[in-house]
């Protein structure tokens, strides 16, 4: 068994190195296809979620939605819960900020059913996801438009080449305008650059660690789409978008796709990257606390995946349907639950048991008593390949972060050990959802208030000003600090250390319907930043401006 574990962890650290050599290199269309690939229009609908999460986090998601190539043809939700702290307040100021910045954009919120769905983010998003079909339908835009769905979560920063690529790879599965599309879903790699070289050593293997693994494990085996993703509406209307039941949307949806369409829905790599925020915490116990608590809700996700599968499968497709049964009780039961402690016993030394010696060469034999050094040696291996990986992603990625050599090859050292926690977290977690059942799947959400993100110094008041001019921010320094490591240059969100005479730009109060209007100037929670950064991309926000000749839709909120 020890010899299984590491040859799966060998075979992750290859997958991913091959995988990750293909991001941002697209196929071209071929002859017969490039008629179909020039004439199709797209509508890219991108569903973000918000619930808990700080209001600054949110603007970075959206702000790298608005470095996207073409936003006439994003249709951008902002999908909140009716019981989202701060509601109204939030709501007006998403829209006061990026209302017209799309060429469509809404604001659904949400109210939980408990007759027919659990609080959670497979709730939300289902409504949001059906909420922006009526939006197409009423609109007469699916028609004319090849449609795909996104989601994501909060703390999410797309590639500004984002809808770029998935238009080329979405073209090359799919050559003729006749034809339905294929019932895929892209899967981006998602790399947690974003404060990381501050977390602590855990969350950061652990980052660094799930890079690695859904390169050469999610994707290669087949598995699940994790946080980020895209797919055709098709897929989504056939599957009845998002079961409400359940708690997470990501670690199911392959498997619910699957048993829905009676087709493979195989995971395929979409070739650019993406940023995700790690799930950390405003102390060091509270990262620890988050680290934990976001380790048992991976867990219960494919607890609950695993459940559907058997209780919903029907036997087609077959062999798709075996390999990943198969596969997924592998990776999540087998490499994350139970192969670290199962190598930790085995390879401790029992004055007890007989260990047989395997003759390799006339001159060398190999002690089975030793065999949890050899797993220990591949582990070392593999783990180095995610260092290097994260390496070259910060490159590609123009990132700026702040790590020493020593410090990396303390991370490295300490690897083995993260992961041999994560396993007993894991194994416990899985244990407890097996006597507690469905109610660990709840509205749990992960902390992102440790995430440095400043988009304004404090809320906007205009007290002293009139509607419509510049008002007096008082002198304060910014609660959280945006990371420098989105941009080689400076913060995405340019703060700066204002001063007493210092003028910001407020919003100006629209309509008097309370439905469809932002709050007055003073309630806004905070306000656009003057840049919005990638790597070393780097957009002035004022020149962002929906580009389309077609007259503007407008923002709704559902």
């Amino acid at each position: 068994f020890v010899l299984l574990f590491s040859g799966i962890w060998v075979s992750i650290a290859i997958n991913a190195l091959w995988n990750f050599n293909l991001l941002l290199k697209v196929p071209a269309p071929s002859l017969p296809a490039l008629q179909a690939a020039r004439e199709r229009k797209f509508m890219h609908v991108v569903i973000v979620p918000c619930y808990i999460d700080p209001i600054e986090v949110l603007f970075d998601a959206l702000g790298s939605l608005l470095m996207q190539n073409d936003l006439s043809n994003l249709l951008v939700v902002v999908a909140f819960e009716v019981k989202t702290p701060d509601l109204q307040r939030k709501v007006d100021t998403v829209k006061a900020a990026f209302g017209d910045r799309f060429g469509h954009f809404v604001v659904s919120i949400h109210t939980v059913d408990r007759n027919k769905e659990i609080p959670g983010g497979c709730s939300n998003k289902n409504y949001a996801l059906r909420e922006a079909h009526k939006y197409l339908k009423n609109h007469d835009l699916l028609a004319t438009n090849s449609v795909t769905l996104t989601t994501c979560d909060t703390d999410s920063l797309f590639h500004p080449n984002y809808f770029v690529i998935l238009e080329q790879v979405y073209c090359a599965a799919n050559p003729s305008l006749s034809l339905p599309p294929q019932m895929v879903v892209w899967q981006p790699p998602l790399f947690y650059n974003w404060d990381l070289d501050q977390r602590p050593f855990f969350n950061r293997i652990t980052g660094l660690m799930r890079s690695m693994m859904m390169l050469g494990g999610l994707i290669s085996y087949n598995l699940n789409p994790m946080s980020i993703f895209s797919y055709p509406l098709e897929l989504g209307l056939k599957a009845g978008f998002i079961n409400p039941r359940y708690g997470v949307d990501d670690i199911i949806a392959k498997v619910r796709w699957m048993c829905c369409t009676n087709e493979q829905v195989p995971v395929l790599l979409l070739p650019v990257p993406v940023i995700s925020g790690p799930t950390i915490g405003t102390s060091f116990m509270n990262e620890v606390e988050e680290w934990s608590r976001q380790i048992r809700r991976w867990i219960v996700g494919s607890s609950e995946s695993f459940h559907y599968f058997v209780t919903h499968f029907k036997g087609q497709p077959f062999f798709s349907g075996a390999q990943w049964f198969f596969m997924f009780f592998m990776y999540y039961a087998v490499l994350l639950c139970s192969a670290g402690l199962f190598s930790l016993f085995a390879g401790l030394p029992f004055p007890w048991v007989n260990y047989p010696t395997l003759k390799i060469t006339d001159s060398f034999n190999f002690s089975l008593k030793s065999i949890g050094i050899f797993a220990l040696v591949v582990q070392y291996a593999v783990f180095a390949v995610a260092f290097y990986i994260d390496r070259r992603a910060i490159k590609m990625m123009t990132i700026t972060e702040h790590i020493s050599i020593f410090r990396n090859i303390g991370h490295w050292i300490l690897s083995p050990p993260t992961l041999l926690v994560y396993s007993i977290i894991a194994f416990y977690a899985i244990i407890k959802f097996v006597f507690v059942g469905k109610k660990m799947a709840r509205h749990d959400m992960a902390a992102k208030d440790g995430l440095g993100s400043v988009t304004a110094g404090g809320p906007v008041s205009a007290a002293a000003a009139p509607v419509g001019e510049a008002a007096p921010l008082p002198h304060m320094k910014p609660a959280r600090s945006r990371s420098a490591s989105m941009s080689t240059d400076s913060a995405s969100f340019d703060v700066k250390e204002l001063g007493n005479q210092a003028k910001v730009k407020t919003f100006v109060a629209g309509d008097a319907d309370i439905r469809n209007s932002t709050a007055p100037v003073g309630e806004l929670l905070c306000h656009l930043p003057d840049r919005f950064s990638f790597g070393a991309y780097s957009v002035e926000t004022a020149s962002i401006r929906y580009r389309s000749n077609r007259s503007q839709a407008g923002s709704n909120q559902v």
